[in-house]
């Protein structure tokens, strides 16, 4: 599975919205964007080399307990 697009947000009082990552292809890799980060996107500083690879980090980076992740687009 390749996750396309995703959204992160904080779960618990300190909630502060919820976030959108997009897969990008950049020049040294792959990795997300976050969406409309203050009128405007910017990209995570980490990159892989195939979508299954940074589909897999983003899972990972979203696992624990702290993070609510919601799946919007994926194949």
């Amino acid at each position: 599975m390749i996750i396309h697009k995703a959204e992160a947000s904080v779960r618990g009082e300190r909630y502060s919205g919820v976030v959108g990552l997009t897969l990008v292809k950049e020049k040294d890799g792959w990795t997300y964007t976050v969406d409309k980060m203050q009128d405007e996107n910017f990209t995570l500083t980490w990159r892989t080399k195939t979508p299954e690879k940074a589909t897999s980090k983003l899972q990972d980076l979203y696992s624990s307990s702290v993070w609510k992740f919601k799946i919007i687009k994926s194949e």
